[in-house]
């Protein structure tokens, strides 16, 4: 019984993430095509700074809303309340140093938006959770596209920004319906503190090398290297999903194992295929973009490290051990940062994608070690 509801739990999520993020993802690589390379690499720059400022924004982060309405502990008004103040502010701010209205909406929208997405897994809303993601992706390319051909390249994160208030009804529901409760944040500050900082940093290290590759390597090699980019993101759909599902279930204490090491079994196949396949496609699609075709197969390696470590990630939130998450995340950054310096004095562009492989190798390691070195918790 247990195995068919986590068989029917994941199939419900996957379908969500598999449908909306290839819609998102088609849409960033198709856009590649009508922008160059240039313009594409000024895209990849904007949305870098909303997803690291709204992860700023996000008081407590994805983690806290979605550990803690597991737990069936009333949380959400809290962190939305704080997270709307915030992300007005860091909205502000970004438009007076942009003049981007886009920028702006995208940042508070996103702030918003996942933390609803992380409630509604928590509360094991699975198939609610599958169709807001696919509407919501559907809305954003529709809305995208339009303003694209009406007003140009600022459409894009102005349609990309509207269509993440899908959501607006519920959450002034919540903020209507439960008090804001400052005895239970002061309660759980030290676990939302460092989940704060994990997401923080894991933003910080998602983001950190197109932020760097612009002054290094210009905007042009900056769109090679989000096309490329673009490509992993659908290899890493499918660990993306079975964490979303292992968080809530190893917060419960469920057993998670089998499921994550299938998942770690099916990333390697996933890698083998974009270093095999994918860098023959890629110019039959995008010809301008050479420097993606040679970048591709070695980042794709990367699934596998990543991979390796949402799996083990997913126990240590679960059992508010989060303080390893956080090293490892800032080791990852860290090395993609040494690693895109020394890469533009030595390497030059294949560097930033060897940068990249070793800056996830080097945080699986560090996550396998101490999951071994602590082995009560994966108990």
């Amino acid at each position: 019984m247990k195995k068919n509801r986590s068989i029917k739990a994941i199939t419900t999520i996957g379908f969500g993430n598999i449908v909306g993020n290839a819609i998102s993802s088609i849409f960033w690589i198709f856009i590649a095509g009508l922008l160059g390379t240039e313009s594409y690499g000024q895209l990849s720059y904007f949305l870098a700074i909303i997803g690291i400022f709204s992860a700023v924004s996000m008081f407590g982060g994805q983690y806290t809303m979605q550990v803690y309405t597991s737990k069936r502990i009333k949380i959400e008004s809290s962190l939305y309340l704080i997270s709307i103040f915030s992300g007005l502010s860091m909205s502000i701010i970004l438009f007076l140093v942009f003049q981007d209205v886009g920028v702006s909406i995208s940042l508070i929208g996103i702030t918003m938006l996942n933390l609803f997405y992380s409630e509604l897994i928590g509360k094991k809303l699975f198939s609610k959770y599958s169709l807001l993601y696919i509407v919501q992706k559907i809305l954003f390319v529709s809305l995208s596209l339009i303003l694209y051909y009406l007003i140009g390249f600022e459409g894009i994160l102005i349609g990309y920004g509207l269509s993440h208030f899908l959501f607006i009804k519920h959450i002034i529901k919540i903020l209507v319906s439960n008090k804001f409760n400052s005895k239970l944040i002061s309660s759980k500050k030290k676990v939302i503190f460092f989940n704060y900082i994990t997401e923080l940093t894991g933003t910080a290290r998602n983001n950190v090398d197109k932020i760097l590759i612009v002054p290094f390597f210009g905007l042009s090699l900056l769109g090679n290297y989000f096309l490329a980019m673009q490509v992993l993101s659908l290899m890493y759909i499918l660990p993306g999903i079975v964490v979303k599902y292992t968080i809530g279930e190893d917060s419960r204490g469920e057993s998670t194992l089998k499921i994550k090491y299938i998942t770690v079994l099916i990333s390697v196949v996933i890698a083998f295929l974009g270093v095999f396949v994918g860098p023959k496609l890629l110019p039959i699609f995008f010809p301008q973009f050479v420097d993606a075709i040679e970048l591709l197969p070695i980042i794709s390696l990367a699934v596998i490290p990543r991979t390796i470590s949402l799996m083990i990630m997913s126990k240590l939130l679960a059992t508010e051990k989060n303080f390893h998450v956080t090293i490892g995340n800032l080791i990852t950054f860290l090395l993609l940062v040494i690693g895109i310096i020394l890469s533009f004095q030595f390497y030059k562009e294949i560097g930033m994608a060897y940068s990249y492989l070793l800056a996830m190798t080097g945080n699986s390691i560090y996550l396998i070690f101490v999951i071994y070195s602590k082995r009560k918790i994966i108990k």
